[in-house]
């Protein structure tokens, strides 16, 4: 049981509810949270942030040491774990935060016995407000099968939004690629796309496993329509996950366009300087020889010797270039 001197502090722990079957529930706190089995389904969203929820998973929950560690780990992949009337699950979700990045995503990790649903997270989490919200005005969940379904559904609600943007960013930066002066830039920004791509796909194939495998797990908790949402979230996840490797291919191969480009690009700038060297190495190797600080430079006195010397040296360039032109090298 907590002890009476923190009961009153409400840190770590979101929220608490006790559902009343109909789609509301009752508010409760810490001091309402002192029965591993209550008489009625109970709901408690921890804020894994401060000590708080962390002191009462490990003191007052009554949760074994691995359910214990799952549920509070920093890095957690997507996953389903059953034992007895226990059921862990960890899902990852689309950040839905003005200030996320594309792709990024977010972790949720419950446990549930069929009468306790305990939740966690670091972070605001789109879903679970959202779930809050409905319950606040009585049109939320009536159980708690319903509570992992819609929670696994609002996780996944904006995929598809998400891959539709990451496909339009790699049509944006292939065409940029075409007209910008500095592709490396781009491809850069290319990159990023598909690591997070990469980590997307990473997160959905294991989710879409745990999804399928919580729709065949027979508990009196989740009802039949629960089952069929978490069997639909599971084949969203799957072309979710075919989705990004699609994309993930395209921007590979916008990549390779763009950097063929570059490279292209460079070769005709090298390209280009090895013609001018090959012509001027001729002339520089006779001006440079003719401006030698020596006696005996033939015609050194004479008026029009410059002129001669430049007309000797364009004719060289002209019978420089009509080799190269001859050779195919231009």
């Amino acid at each position: 049981m907590p002890h009476p001197d923190r009961l009153h502090n409400w840190f770590g722990l979101a929220f608490g509810y006790r559902l009343n079957g109909a789609g509301g529930g009752t508010p409760i706190g810490w001091a309402d949270l002192v029965e591993t089995a209550p008489a009625a389904q109970t709901w408690v969203h921890l804020d894994l942030r401060h000590p708080n929820a962390h002191r009462w998973l490990r003191e007052d929950s009554a949760l074994d040491p691995l359910t214990l560690e799952a549920l509070s780990t920093l890095t957690a992949g997507p996953r389903l774990a059953s034992g007895g009337e226990g059921l862990l699950l960890v899902l990852k979700g689309i950040d839905q935060r003005s200030t996320a990045a594309l792709g990024d995503m977010v972790t949720v990790r419950l446990w549930t016995d069929g009468r306790r649903l305990i939740t966690c997270q670091r972070g605001r989490v789109r879903a679970i407000e959202d779930l809050h919200a409905a319950l606040r005005r009585g049109m939320g969940p009536a159980g708690i099968g319903t509570v992992v379904a819609e929670l696994a559904d609002g996780l996944m609600t904006h995929i598809d939004d998400v891959l539709e943007e990451l496909q339009a960013a790699t049509r944006r930066l292939g065409q940029a690629g075409n007209r910008a002066r500095h592709p490396e830039n781009l491809v850069a920004e290319l990159a990023t796309l598909r690591r997070r791509m990469i980590l997307m796909r990473f997160h959905l194939t294991p989710q879409r496993r745990a999804l399928a495998q919580l729709a065949a797990v027979r508990h009196p908790w989740i009802d039949a329509d629960a089952r069929h949402l978490v069997r639909e979230i599971a084949d969203r996840c799957h072309h979710a996950a075919e989705g990004l490797a699609a994309a993930g291919e395209i921007t590979a191969i916008t990549q390779d366009e763009i950097l063929q480009r570059s490279s292209e690009t460079t070769e005709r700038r090298v390209y280009s300087l090895t013609v001018i060297t090959a012509i001027f190495l001729p002339l520089s190797f006779a001006t440079g020889l003719l401006g030698v600080n020596l006696a005996g430079i033939p015609d050194a006195n004479d008026p029009l010797a410059f002129l001669i010397l430049c007309l000797f040296l364009l004719l060289v360039a002209l019978v420089q270039l009509w080799l190269l032109r001859r050779k195919g090298w231009f």
